[in-house]
């Protein structure tokens, strides 16, 4: 049976003025966006430049075994907060049970009554509970476990706790409760508020609330009253306000420096991650196949030691040859070359139609308050794959004659290739026209413009493409079921997963990433910097409730700090996007840019209208294109990046439950789910 982890507070006031109103505002404002601005929030206390609250000095004893104290300093302004007395909370009320793996105490206050519940409830010592939702890094649990002798001193230590974590503090000595989640936001927290009660949980209790994620800027403390300290400056707001060497001044030892360095806290994190998992023979990761999965793969084969398998777990709605099920062979049969010794096992994930319509309703719950289309999208494709069962490819598919010529011909399939644009410049051309790429490997770099035209104008029509496509789908089909009849179902006993989540918003993955307005690129275009700091509202909560609903753990070895931290001290902006025809000289050294072949035009995009030239060819995550590259990738280096739920076909087997056009769809994507629509 699947160990769900879970934590919950709920708070029944007993007294009016507690702040919930402005809490719930507030909650609202930044969920609507994503983004937190400092400025905005004057609910209650705010950390000081020197770590204290409201200007008072927070007691020694707060750092006394904080392993990140010197490296967290919070810089926020200081606000001035309630004097009066504190509510006391009541030791002496205390109740505790215990059913089904999970442990629930009940206490009060002069103010409220609460009921604290969770699969990892403590008594640290007479006078602190701690429920922990997630995971701690080495150390932090010895704060824990230091006395706090004030409410000033106990919010600068708790605010220096790492790790991937939700956490209930309550602490009799301070007469607080202390709720808030690490400062990447790698786990759900919620805020719900309905009937008078609040319940703070990490699963919405259905949607006859109001429910909001709890950002992980915010602390909310709940004392006199209910309040917020505004966390401030976070590891990911401190990469964001990076100024960065403009790359026109850049040098090729800056550039292999950078390259080095980001390859180092890749690898580090992997490893320190590995080191977290419960079930030691093997390592389990999320695979499209793609340059990200594809990366993590081999940082694992190449630094995590004494496993047995390397499991590449793939996902794909029918029918079973969704994009990513074809990257996916194409990248195992790169990584089964590179690491002959390492023993690769990809997991193939296929999900009926049927089977996806009868949790629909379950995702549905677990998604709030996320509830687009796109987030249920997304969701079935995680669901599935992190339940961990499938078949085990027979790597004897890869030796085949059939697989050979299939590959041969994957350049026909605009779902694995990136879209080319002609600039709406170029007058004999219209804009977001699609090259027949079958002839790709014939064409080299100085003639892949003017061939690039050539094909362009030689396309097949849309529907002919789609023919060709079909006759691929049938024929990996035909052939995957040869290879593999007879195979048994696989169960992986992974209780963690490593995903690679993080990587395209903080290397510049995202197609707006390259056509949105620069800044001299000396620091983080807008889009960039919106997207790493909503990452905890638009993808990390959502996605930690839908994994832990089988039981499973989610690892983000690129939201580790030890990248965090490397692409904040890299002397160049690792998010901005470099343009293969207007680059500086050191770029053409790189071996990505040296790979530029007709295959690689097609798998850039062409989108340029407002400089005086008639394409351009925007390299996205070109640092993590070269580290694949150097380790002796192929494919993945110019696979286009797909959403997870177009890759996996989840976003096709809902429109299609739906009876909507793809057109159709795609305007409906950010649009919210109703009731009507399940």
């Amino acid at each position: 049976m699947a160990h769900i982890r879970h934590i919950r507070l709920v708070v029944r006031p007993l007294v009016e003025n507690l702040n919930v109103h402005d809490i719930d505002l507030a909650l609202k404002k930044c969920n609507a966006t994503g983004l937190v601005e400092n400025e905005e929030y004057d609910i209650g206390a705010r950390l000081t430049t020197n770590g204290s609250v409201n200007g008072g000095c927070v007691d020694s004893e707060g750092s006394v075994g904080n392993p990140v104290a010197d490296s967290a300093r919070h810089e926020c302004r200081s606000v001035a907060t309630d004097d009066t007395t504190p509510a006391k909370l009541h030791r002496e009320t205390m109740v505790w049970t215990n059913h089904d793996g999970m442990t629930q105490v009940k206490f009060r206050s002069d103010r409220a009554q609460f009921e604290l519940t969770g699969t990892d409830v403590q008594m640290v010592d007479e006078y602190t509970i701690v429920a922990l939702y997630g995971s701690m890094e080495r150390g932090c649990k010895d704060v824990l476990k230091q006395h706090f002798v004030s409410h000033e001193s106990t919010i600068e230590a708790l605010m220096g706790l790492t790790g991937s974590f939700s956490i209930v503090y309550v602490s009799f000595r301070s007469n607080a409760i202390y709720v808030f989640k690490d400062e990447i936001g790698t786990r759900s927290l919620l805020w719900g508020h309905h009937g008078g009660v609040i319940t703070i949980t990490d699963v919405a209790l259905g949607t006859h609330a109001e429910w909001y994620e709890i950002p992980p800027e915010f602390m909310i403390t709940i004392r006199d009253g209910i309040k917020v300290v505004n966390r401030g400056q976070t590891m990911l707001r401190k990469l964001c306000n990076q100024t960065k060497i403009a790359y026109s001044r850049l040098t090729i030892a800056d550039v292999n420096n950078a390259i080095q360095l980001v390859y180092d806290g890749i690898s580090r994190a992997v490893t320190e991650l590995c080191n977290s998992r419960t079930v030691r023979d093997r390592v389990t990761i999320l695979f499209s196949g793609g340059l990200d999965s594809s990366l993590l793969a081999c940082m694992v084969a190449q630094h995590v030691k004494d496993i047995e398998c390397i499991e590449l777990v793939n996902v794909a709605f029918k029918p079973k040859v969704a994009p990513d099920r074809i990257t996916a062979i194409c990248t195992f049969e790169d990584l089964t070359r590179i690491y002959p010794e390492v023993n690769f096992k990809l997991i193939l994930v296929d999900v009926e139609t049927e089977e996806y319509k009868k949790v629909e309703p379950e995702l549905m719950k677990r998604i709030m308050p996320n509830n687009t289309h796109m987030d249920l999208n997304i969701a079935a494709a995680l669901y599935y794959a992190v339940a961990l069962r499938g078949t085990v490819m027979r790597p004897q598919l890869i030796h085949t004659q059939e697989w050979q010529e299939i590959k041969q011909n994957i350049a026909l399939m605009k779902s694995i290739n990136l879209r080319v644009t002609i600039s709406k410049g170029y007058e004999s051309k219209t804009s977001n026209e699609e090259l027949d790429c079958g002839q790709a490997e014939q064409h080299d770099n100085e003639n892949s413009t003017e061939n690039a035209r050539k094909h362009d104008r030689q396309a097949k029509s849309a529907s002919d493409e789609c023919d060709v496509v079909d006759v691929l789908w049938e024929q990996l089909v035909k052939l995957h079921d040869n290879v593999n009849t007879g195979v048994e179902e696989y169960t992986s006993p992974s209780k963690h997963v490593i995903i690679g989540s993080g990587a395209d918003e903080l290397f510049g993955g995202y197609g707006r990433h390259a056509v949105a307005p620069q800044t001299g690129d000396v620091s983080f275009p807008n889009e960039v910097n919106k997207d790493i700091r909503r990452l905890w509202k638009r993808n990390l909560g959502r996605d930690d409730r839908v994994v832990n609903a089988q039981g499973v753990t989610a690892l983000y070895p690129f939201l580790q700090p030890a990248v965090i931290q490397v692409l904040t001290d890299l002397t160049l902006n690792a998010a901005t996007v470099v343009d293969a025809l207007e680059c500086p000289e050191w770029a053409k050294s790189l071996g990505v840019y040296q790979s530029l072949q007709y295959s690689t035009f097609k798998n850039c995009e062409f989108l340029d209208d407002r400089r005086n030239r008639e394409v351009a060819i925007y390299i996205n995550k070109w640092i993590l294109r070269e580290i694949a590259v150097r380790i002796g990738l192929k494919h993945c280096v110019h696979f286009k990046k797909r959403a997870i739920q177009f890759g996996t076909r989840s976003a096709k087997t809902f429109n299609r439950l739906r009876g909507m056009s793809n057109r159709v769809a795609s305007d409906k994507g950010a649009a919210k789910i109703n009731n009507n629509d399940l």
